[in-house]
């Protein structure tokens, strides 16, 4: 019986994932599949366009057998902080190898991974460009080509976490199938799409067009989707109504940003949107990605010391389990990293108070509790 990984944020889950399932049920049909997944909010700093429990609900019923939730502190991070979280998560929970999609799965990440180890991340700041530019131009010139597709340097980013932990998984990349990771158009020749497209037409509420593309789209067609358009006048109060030292504060400030962000806030017609506001803020240092998880730290008041104490005590969230995906949990009952099956009101004061205030802003959008009095999903 082999344990297997995936990282995950299924926003939302669609026939891609259910492709990338099947891929290991067909290498190892006996295999108990665990999913770290992102929680209310996601990497790239989005908000889910659905809750954390209806995502797993979705990947449950489509052949995962484990779902945890990946805690804000370690998933609204660049892509090295993302995937060294959620290496540490799954290897910690038994796993063996690591499933990812890619859309270069010829690539040797764990070579790859050797090659770049030891890039001083410090000199990146000394260039006039974004740090991800500059990240990319050094692993160019240490492999020999560009890495810049979304899912291979995730993949990259998963072999060094791997090799930081000491090479405790096998890295298996799967070859994207059809849709690309931004393509905004669904494709009538083929039933998998990207979830770009796939939101797109889900906020269009032109919902029939996306039925083919979804595994489990009945679970999915009385939700209230949600976007940053719902928290943007939540997020400009709080910035318009925080001074500038307590804005310092949040993870992620740096080079006075806060000051730019504050005032384009107070700057921008009433009825500007989101969107308006980031084109406002973005220059060559920030990009839009860096200034959306920014502004989920801000939305949450997610603080320095929150991600260092994370960091230092790291916990998971266990949102839902099948009978065989039981078994796996039974074996790692003593496990290093706290398994969080109820989230008591000493959790929510304690170590889990800022997932438990970003569930809260997110319910106020989707009315349904998101932590307290929630047991996990059993299949």
């Amino acid at each position: 019986m082999k344990i297997i990984g995936i990282i995950a944020e299924y926003n939302p889950f669609h026939n891609g994932h259910l492709y990338q399932i099947e891929k290991v049920k067909e290498i190892y049909p006996e295999s108990i599949i665990i999913v770290a997944m992102s929680g209310n909010f996601l990497q790239r700093g989005e908000p889910a366009i659905v809750d954390k429990w209806v995502r797993a609900r979705q990947a449950l019923l489509n052949g995962v057998d484990v779902v945890v939730e990946i805690p804000i502190a370690g998933c609204v991070q660049p892509a090295d902080r993302f995937a060294e979280n959620g290496v540490r998560i799954l290897s910690n929970m038994g796993c063996e190898e690591l499933f990812f999609g890619a859309e270069h799965a010829e690539y040797d990440f764990m070579t790859y991974a050797q090659l770049v180890q030891n890039l001083d991340s410090t000199e990146f700041s000394k260039k006039n460009i974004s740090y991800a530019e500059a990240f990319q131009e050094a692993v160019a010139a240490k492999i020999g080509h560009n890495i810049d597709s979304p899912n291979d340097v995730l993949g990259l980013a998963y072999a060094k976490a791997n090799l930081k932990f000491g090479k405790k998984l096998k890295l298996n990349p799967i070859s994207r199938n059809v849709a690309g990771y931004h393509d905004k158009s669904l494709s009538p020749d083929s039933n998998i799409a990207s979830a770009t497209a796939i939101r797109k037409v889900l906020f269009s509420k032109d919902h029939n067009l996306v039925d083919k593309y979804l595994p489990s789209y009945q679970d999915l067609k009385d939700e209230k989707y949600i976007s940053w358009d719902d928290f943007w006048p939540f997020l400009r109060y709080k910035l318009i109504s925080s001074d500038i030292d307590e804005l310092a504060n949040i993870y992620g400030m740096a080079e006075g940003i806060q000051y730019r962000m504050k005032k384009k806030a107070l700057e921008l017609k009433t009825e500007a949107t989101f969107d308006e506001w980031l084109k406002a803020v973005k220059s060559k240092r920030f990009t839009y990605t860096r200034l959306t998880r920014l502004s989920v730290a801000t939305l949450v008041g997610m603080k320095v010391n929150d991600v260092s104490l994370y960091n230092k005590f790291p916990y998971v969230h266990l949102l839902g389990f099948t009978k065989n995906g039981q078994k796996a949990l039974n074996m790692k009952k003593n496990s290093e990293i706290p398994l969080l099956a109820k989230i008591s009101q000493q959790d929510k004061d304690d170590f889990y108070h800022v997932d438990y205030r970003a569930g809260k802003i997110y319910q106020s959008q989707n009315y349904k509790e998101q932590d307290l009095k929630r047991a996990p999903l059993i299949f």
